[in-house]
């Protein structure tokens, strides 16, 4: 279970009052700006900001605080938000996503880490990786990618049994739906591969919010 993990000790009164306030404000102006600029990074130079990332972005980071407050838990969440959006963009732009990626996951997993989740967290792993990489070898055409596949590891790893089924199915349903009305407005076929990290990443973050 993800609990928030004070970053700073909170007092009644009117200057913690306006520390906090103020600490709210650097924490998600940081986080907009590295939003910004992975933006940024995943356009030519003369292509505007994509809107739809930076908006859902910066709607996770008002989430998060409003949530959890400024703790450890919101700052994890941020970053884990940060790569999340990285491979997404790559995704979309590429179809390819750098293996750093689930690496830092696994890595911020251990951010905050209790041993008596670490169960959890294994057999939340096992839940994702094993039925995928069995249908890799079975049916190599109806697989996920490799990048899916260790992202949604890696996501697993960190969420715990549970949260990574909810994670996933919704990922997966948010794909297949959104997908379904794309391709049928675009005329395009309905058994083209499409970039999965994204909606992966929108599963994900509404698992460790909630």
């Amino acid at each position: 279970m993800i609990r928030p993990i004070p970053i700073m000790p909170v007092h009644i009164g009117t200057a913690s009052l306006w520390a906090t306030v103020a600490a709210h404000f650097i924490v998600f102006g940081i986080f907009l700006l590295a939003v910004w600029i992975l933006c940024k990074k995943a356009v030519k130079e003369n292509e505007p900001t994509p809107h739809l990332p930076f908006c859902l972005s910066m709607a996770v980071g008002l989430i998060l605080l409003l949530v959890f407050g400024v703790t450890i838990t919101t700052v994890k969440g941020m970053i884990l938000a940060l790569l999340l959006l990285y491979a997404s963009l790559s995704d979309l732009k590429t179809r390819r996503v750098s293996d750093c990626v689930s690496i830092m996951i696994f890595i911020l997993s251990l951010v905050g880490f209790e041993a008596a989740n670490l169960p959890s967290m294994l057999i939340g792993a096992m839940i994702v990786f094993i039925p995928q990489f069995a249908l890799a070898i079975i049916r190599p055409s109806r697989a996920c990618g490799g990048a899916d596949l260790k992202i949604s590891t890696a996501l697993a790893f960190m969420l715990g049994a549970g949260k990574d089924v909810f994670a996933l199915i919704v990922g997966m349903l948010l794909a297949v739906i959104v997908m379904a009305i794309y391709n049928k407005v675009n005329a395009k076929d309905q058994k083209e591969a499409f970039p999965l990290v994204p909606f992966l990443s929108i599963g994900a973050m509404l698992a460790y919010i909630i």
